[in-house]
């Protein structure tokens, strides 16, 4: 049976902006290798494959370089797709570590619903701090679920302005897979900026992230004083992300472009 292959801008109303995502739609059952090289074909920084199940959609996620366990912009690509082609308005997921994520659909916004995590207080490397040009910083903590350290700056332009040595930063840490800088906003628009580097998963850098907002909301909903924030991902593309802090959870959501749709043939 044929895949049908959607390309779609996450976390944005406008083409060409936000994180451009691949999400295959598939019928019967691909061999491991065959989603990477497609991931490595398609060259964007996460190709989704979604099935069909009884009761929700099974997912796998694949950067050019290595199979990942989620990813919250191909997350919410796939519910867009899903929304989009059966009419719906709620779908779940299920990603290959067994996490049950429940994506709906309110007017043009996606929105799901994601773990919430805490950060231990941490103490970044030199070698890290060298890689990223970073001589001081505000506070860090690290978050072992999403294997992520997040670096908060006192600076927005600082955090706007940085070029990070993307193979020294992988040579830092071996028990991380990305770093995140975040600072307030200094735009009225959002609450906080962030950005996202993880060259040791095939991607520099991230144009917009979703899953670091299971850690990411909590933190700045405690230091702001808010449960329902705005986040800009300051990155070359940009991208808007609007959270919620809950209970026990953190709800995520953003606006889907889909650029255009196919088939992948045999």
């Amino acid at each position: 049976m044929q895949t049908g292959v959607f390309y779609i801008d996450t976390f944005t109303s406008t083409k060409f902006t936000g994180n451009p995502t691949a999400i295959c739609l598939v019928k019967n059952k691909m061999a491991d290798e065959t989603m990477l090289s497609i991931a490595h074909e398609f060259n964007l920084p996460v190709t989704g494959f979604i099935q069909k199940e009884t009761s929700h959609y099974s997912t796998r996620y694949f950067t050019p370089l290595t199979e990942i366990p989620a990813c919250g912009h191909a997350t919410l690509a796939a519910a867009a797709v899903v929304f989009g082609e059966e009419g719906t308005s709620i779908v779940q997921f299920k990603t290959g570590t067994q996490l049950l994520i429940k994506a709906g659909l309110s007017g043009d916004t996606v929105t799901m619903s994601y773990p919430r995590y805490s950060l231990q207080s941490c103490v970044p490397s030199e070698e890290i701090l060298k890689s990223l040009g970073l001589i001081a910083y505000r506070s860090a903590g690290l978050c072992r679920q999403l294997e992520t350290l997040f670096i908060e700056l006192d600076d927005p332009a600082l955090l706007r302005k940085l070029t990070p040595d993307y193979e020294a930063l992988t040579k830092g840490d071996d028990f991380i897979k990305e770093v995140v800088i975040t600072s307030f906003s200094d735009d009225a628009k959002y609450d906080f900026l962030l950005r996202s580097f993880c060259p040791w998963i095939g991607i520099d850098e991230d144009p917009v992230t979703g899953s670091v907002h299971s850690a990411l909301t909590p933190f700045w909903s405690e230091k702001l004083n808010k449960t329902t924030m705005t986040a800009f991902q300051a990155s070359a593309r940009g991208g808007e992300v609007f959270v919620k802090t809950l209970e026990h959870h953190v709800e995520l959501g953003g606006k889907c472009v889909i650029i255009l749709k196919g088939i992948l043939t045999s």
